[in-house]
Formats: structure tokens, C-alpha cells, sequence
């Protein structure tokens, strides 16, 4: 009996140590990191916090001053991350969901920054004008597309989209496009050579996209696409799905998701991946790469699709883009774009300039360059195609 109450004492006093020594780990973190904080010495603050984390001294404190540290130095992506662990322990921390909030907005993700809202108080829902439903940005743009095919005039493109906020967790991004372009074919003339018969390619489209937020990091997508065809003489009405399911990581949103539905009579299946990877947490530079697999007529043809973004100057971002592969029928962006043109596109690249007007207008001017296929004749032409677009976010 009188071992057992020595081994307690024993065990109590290493016990009461070990506190002692946390506790007073604690205090000289705090007090260090507070006088980085204080002094703005936000790259050492970084590099204290990760240390400490090695060293097992890891708490709210260090935490929230860490994260600022990120969000200050515009690592919006990391700074998000250290919020979210804040977080997760603690849910309605007001500063971390405040700043959790706008991470998200700088990464331009309207239904991530939305479900963060959903937690903040009234005041600070007052004071950013934030409510659970509302229209979020309305945008245009318009298009022209020239080709060196003499059996084919200039096709002309029209798209008005609208996104709305349906509940905190919710986001319904809608457009209505228009597209025309007159082809011409040689005619089976015996006493004409040069004969050739003209039809008018139309199409008319109606698309909806609904986001839902599950947690702070994955949330699921579903989509509709309508589409009324006509050409020569012949009318198709296409109804196309999508669902799938985003995941937001550190550095990188990782996505999968599948295309289906019956696209002018044909049934179509596409299965693609994305991952979109910020190495500095933002804007100032990205990648974009898409890999995707489409069954269409009892063949299946692979496509792959890069893009690089930079922040050129104040307010203004390029944006260079590669697809290669066989894009007959190929959906993209969340099947929002469908490449059913009546010529087969085999290579596609461009340049986009992103230039913000103010914290409300956007505007973007886009150059695409394809190869394509003439459809009826062994003819390859180019194709160049100019869209300006414009965006206003409430």
C-alpha cells in the first residue's frame, strides 16, 4: 500500500510538471508571437507559428495571429485553412469566420463566403450588407467567331447569365444563349459544280447550375442544359445533366464530375477531374488542369485541357489556355459550354484579360484560336474567335 501511494505522488508530480512546462510554453508563445503581430513582422510570425506547431504549442491565440499573418500577405488559401481550424473547435469564433468570410471572396468563391456568413452576427452581416437570398452578379458577353473555310461564314455568339443566392448554402448561377452561323454546302448539281445549298445553324440555350455547400471544405454541384438546335430543316431539342462534388483543400480545389443526357438525339456520357492549384494561396498565380473522358457513338476519346493564370499588374489578369483531343460534343466549365458545332474542333488554345473596373465590374476580353474539320469535305481550316464579356457582382 505504501509503494502504490509513492508511485501516485510519483505520477502526480511528473503529471504537474508537464503542465507547468506546457503552460509555460504557452505563455512565452503568446508573448513572442504578440510582439511579431505587434511589430507586423508577419513572415516571422509564420515561421514561429510553424514551428511551434512542431514543438506541440499550438493554440487559438498563435492560431488567429498565424492566420492574419497569411490573409495580410494575400496567402488567402493558407489563411483560410488556419481559420477553418480555428473553427472547428471553436464554430462561432467571430474573428476567424469574419476572415473566413473574406478569404473566400478573395478566391472569388460567392457560396464558400456565404456558408462562413451564415455563422457571423447581425451586426456583421449589417455591416457587410449580407443576407441569405439575393441576386449575387448579373454578366453578358458576346462573340464572334471567323474562319478561312469558304463554306463558312462567321458564326456570332450571345450569352446573359444571372447568379442568385437561394439560402446560405445555396447558389443558382442561371444564362440564355444564342449562337448562328450559315453554313454552305457543294449541292449535287450535274450542270453546276459550284453549286451549293446554304443552311442556317441556330441555337437557342437555357442553362442552370445549382451549388450546396455540405461543410466548410466540400460542397456539390448539379447542373441542367437545354439546347434547341435547328439546322437544315431539322429541329433538336437536347436536355443534359451534371452532378458532381468539389473539394477545397489547402492549396488546391480538387473536382469530379460527370456530364450525361442525350445531346441531339445521341446519348452522351463525360467524365472529367479537375484541380485548380494556387502555390501563393491566390490570384496572382493558378493552374487549372482538366482531364476528361467521353463516350459518344461506341467510342471513347480523351481530352486534356490546361490553363495558367497571373496577376499582370494592378487589376488586371491573363489567362492562356491548351485543350487537346477531339472536342465533337465536348462539354466544359460545368457543361455551361458545349462544343456541338457542326465541324469537329482537334485543337483549341487562347489568351483571356481580366481587367477589374472597381470592386463591382469586371470585364474580360478572350481570343481562342481552333483547328477544325469540315464536315462535309476532307478540308482542315482555322478558326479565330474574340469575346468580351462583362460582370457585375452586388
Amino acid at each position: 500500500m505504501g509503494k502504490g501511494k509513492y508511485l501516485l505522488i510519483l505520477i502526480f508530480t511528473v503529471m504537474m510538471h508537464k503542465a507547468w512546462c506546457q503552460e509555460s510554453n504557452i505563455q512565452a508563445a503568446d508573448s513572442i508571437s504578440t510582439d511579431l503581430y505587434n511589430k507586423g513582422n508577419w513572415k516571422q510570425l509564420i515561421s514561429y507559428g510553424n514551428k511551434a506547431r512542431a514543438d506541440g504549442v499550438y493554440f487559438p491565440g498563435l492560431q488567429l495571429k498565424v492566420a492574419f499573418a497569411f490573409f495580410i500577405t494575400e496567402n488567402y488559401k493558407h489563411a483560410l485553412n488556419e481559420y477553418q481550424r480555428v473553427l472547428s473547435k471553436d464554430p462561432y469564433n467571430e474573428t476567424a469566420r469574419y476572415y473566413a468570410y473574406f478569404c473566400c471572396k478573395f478566391l472569388n468563391d460567392d457560396l464558400q463566403a456565404a456558408y462562413h456568413a451564415s455563422f457571423m452576427d447581425k451586426e456583421a452581416l449589417n455591416k457587410e450588407s449580407l443576407k441569405p437570398y439575393g441576386l449575387i452578379a448579373v454578366g453578358a458577353e458576346s462573340g464572334v467567331k471567323q474562319n478561312n473555310d469558304v463554306n463558312r461564314d462567321n458564326g456570332f455568339y450571345e450569352r446573359i447569365t444571372a447568379s442568385n443566392r437561394l439560402s446560405w448554402r445555396f447558389q443558382l448561377d442561371q444564362s440564355l444563349a444564342y449562337f448562328n452561323q450559315n453554313i454552305f454546302k457543294l449541292a449535287d448539281d450535274a450542270d453546276n459544280d459550284d453549286a451549293s445549298t446554304r443552311s442556317v445553324d441556330k441555337q437557342k440555350e437555357y442553362y442552370a447550375k445549382l451549388s450546396y455547400y455540405v461543410t466548410p471544405k466540400l460542397s456539390v454541384i448539379g447542373s441542367f442544359h437545354y439546347l434547341n438546335t435547328q439546322f437544315n430543316n431539322t429541329i433538336y431539342n437536347s436536355n443534359l445533366g451534371l452532378i458532381g462534388l468539389k473539394y477545397a483543400a489547402t492549396y488546391t480545389d480538387i473536382q469530379g464530375n460527370i456530364n450525361f443526357g442525350r445531346l441531339q438525339n445521341k446519348p452522351i456520357e463525360q467524365y472529367n477531374t479537375k484541380v485548380t492549384y494556387y502555390p501563393f494561396g491566390n490570384f496572382n498565380l493558378y493552374t487549372t488542369s482538366r482531364a476528361s473522358v467521353k463516350h459518344l457513338d461506341g467510342a471513347n476519346n480523351f481530352i486534356f485541357s490546361q490553363a495558367a493564370g497571373f496577376k499582370l499588374m494592378k487589376n488586371t489578369w491573363l489567362e492562356s489556355t491548351v485543350t487537346l483531343g477531339n472536342e465533337d460534343d465536348y462539354f466544359d466549365a460545368d457543361g455551361l459550354y458545349i462544343y456541338n458545332a457542326i465541324d469537329k474542333t482537334t485543337f483549341r488554345c487562347g489568351e483571356t484579360v481580366f481587367y477589374l473596373l472597381n470592386s463591382h465590374a469586371q470585364l474580360q476580353l478572350s481570343y481562342a484560336y481552333e483547328k477544325k474539320t469540315d464536315t462535309y469535305q476532307s478540308l482542315k481550316y482555322d478558326q479565330n474567335a474574340v469575346t468580351l464579356g462583362f460582370l457585375w457582382k452586388f
